[in-house]
């Protein structure tokens, strides 16, 4: 089974070649020129010897075209990649490395990379990409009937990112979705605005060359300023909007803004699009339609599909998530969201007991237990929060236990927990409480913030830490987050 999109394909198309392809912070391609960088890259992999690998390869930066034509040579060439963002830590990018057991990492930023146990590629841009620590010995892959495509790492309650592995089957059945029961077409602009390690992402990464539309890659520079991401969407007349309900949330009320006019669609996943959000976005732009989805990262991004419109909102709140897409089902057991079909996960990289306890069979297919609960109205699903610690905050998921994990092996803390702070069921704030040791009651919480930001990503760091004299235990000797969530409002 193969997955790869002959990008020659629009290039060959009336006025396709010169058509925008990928345009990147640092740079924009054609079709024509995109096509031709994948087929250099997948030729500086033969030319190197690096055809065939068994290991993943991590494909590292930050919204830079290079990123795109290394994912779709990888692609091209059945390897398997893993995309990290800047925004990680070099520690964390170490963990990935060791769990995913990968030798490569192409690297398509400027920065030098401290890794001596890995060969990195580099110089993407220029004739020939060089290879850093060419004498490692690559392991080289027998071809699988469903070979991976690409691998994200999550939080992980232990303290270990978990690896998303998603295969070939996987992609198709997404793409075939996207490209069919969307409405989107070749003309569309597709705006980006997660992080490409975020699977967020693969909405607009795997769809816009699934229909030769255009890919806008937004830099977190551009998308963090609202002035500039205005500027940048209607500069490129983006009209297509894939995004967290937070990230629009500062947006949804502009009507009068000229730069959103251009948006014909708003694609929501990641956390739960709130009543508010999308009526205001009705009430600005009327002419746009709001989609709304759900789906976690073992399930390929996303399952299911709702457009929100008038009569959806004058009927629910909250609103609903979606009916499944074609070849999946969705299945409740005992309250929790059940993920059936062939866009569920192979599993998490090298961690056989919580591949176990997550992934099982129905119906002879393969299926993944949330751990969300919800419920099915009439084939429509309605999305009831989580039942662990994996919870949502501006889209990205956050295992609490892996912060308080890097809180405890901070070397002045005692003890440490971690608790999310919601209000009206949504997840506003990750807040940590510590109990110090002896003789390091002058550690200062930017102290502590700044070591946890060598090990989290930023968006991981808890907005705030407060110390306190112990951590209070439950009857099952456990942090007690009911407790601990009582002393920190001050209300115990």
């Amino acid at each position: 089974m193969k997955f790869s999109f002959d990008l020659k394909d629009f290039v060959e198309k009336e006025s396709g070649a010169d058509k925008p392809a990928v345009i990147g912070s640092d740079s924009s391609l054609t079709w024509h020129e995109f096509s031709e960088r994948v087929d250099a890259l997948c030729a500086d992999f033969g030319r190197l010897e690096l055809t065939g690998l068994s290991q993943p390869v991590i494909i590292y930066g930050h919204k830079r075209v290079e990123m795109l034509v290394a994912m779709y040579a990888c692609m091209k060439l059945q390897i398997t990649y893993i995309p990290i963002d800047v925004i990680y830590p070099q520690e964390r990018l170490q963990k990935v490395l060791s769990i995913s057991k990968s030798q490569l990492i192409i690297n398509t930023t400027a920065d030098k990379l401290p890794f001596e146990n890995v060969a990195i590629l580099h110089d993407l841009a220029k004739e020939k990409a060089q290879l850093h620590n060419p004498g490692i010995i690559f392991e080289k892959a027998v071809p699988a009937a469903d070979p991976l495509i690409y691998i994200i790492f999550t939080s992980g309650s232990t303290g270990e990112p978990k690896g998303v592995q998603i295969s070939t089957e996987a992609v198709q059945s997404f793409v075939r979705w996207m490209t069919k029961d969307f409405g989107f077409t070749a003309a569309d602009v597709f705006i980006n605005t997660a992080i490409l390690s975020f699977d967020l992402s693969v909405f607009e990464v795997m769809t816009f060359a699934g229909l030769g539309a255009t890919l806008l890659l937004t830099s977190k520079e551009i998308s963090s300023v609202p002035k500039s991401f205005l500027q940048h969407i209607h500069g490129h007349q983006g009209t297509v909007l894939v995004a967290t309900p937070s990230f629009v949330l500062a947006y949804a009320r502009l009507k009068d803004s000229v730069e959103m006019q251009g948006i014909t669609r708003y694609l929501f996943c990641g956390e739960v699009l709130p009543h508010s959000t999308a009526k205001n976005l009705r009430t600005s732009f009327p002419n746009a339609r709001i989609i709304n989805t759900y789906g976690p990262t073992e399930a390929t991004v996303a399952t299911t599909i709702v457009e929100i419109d008038d009569a959806v909102l004058n009927a629910f709140d909250p609103l609903p998530v979606g009916i499944s897409k074609p070849e999946s089902e969705l299945l409740i057991e005992e309250g929790e969201i059940v993920i059936v079909g062939p866009n569920v996960s192979m599993g998490y990289v090298n961690n056989p007991e919580l591949n176990a306890a997550k992934f099982v069979q129905r119906n002879g297919q393969r299926a993944f237990k949330t751990g969300d609960t919800g419920s099915l109205q009439n084939g429509m699903l309605f999305f009831n929060g989580r039942n662990d610690d994996l919870v949502k905050l501006h889209g990205y998921r956050i295992e609490l236990n892996e912060i308080t994990a890097a809180l405890n092996n901070l070397p002045y803390i005692a003890h440490g927990a971690t608790i999310a702070l919601k209000r009206d069921g949504l997840v506003k704030k990750i807040v940590s409480l510590v109990q110090l040791l002896e003789n390091n009651t002058d550690i200062s919480i930017e102290k502590m913030k700044e070591d946890l930001a060598k090990t989290l990503p930023v968006y991981m760091v808890p907005s705030d830490i407060k110390i306190i004299p112990q951590i209070p235990l439950n009857a099952n000797g456990k942090a007690d987050k009911k407790l601990l969530t009582e002393i920190y409002l001050g209300t115990n």
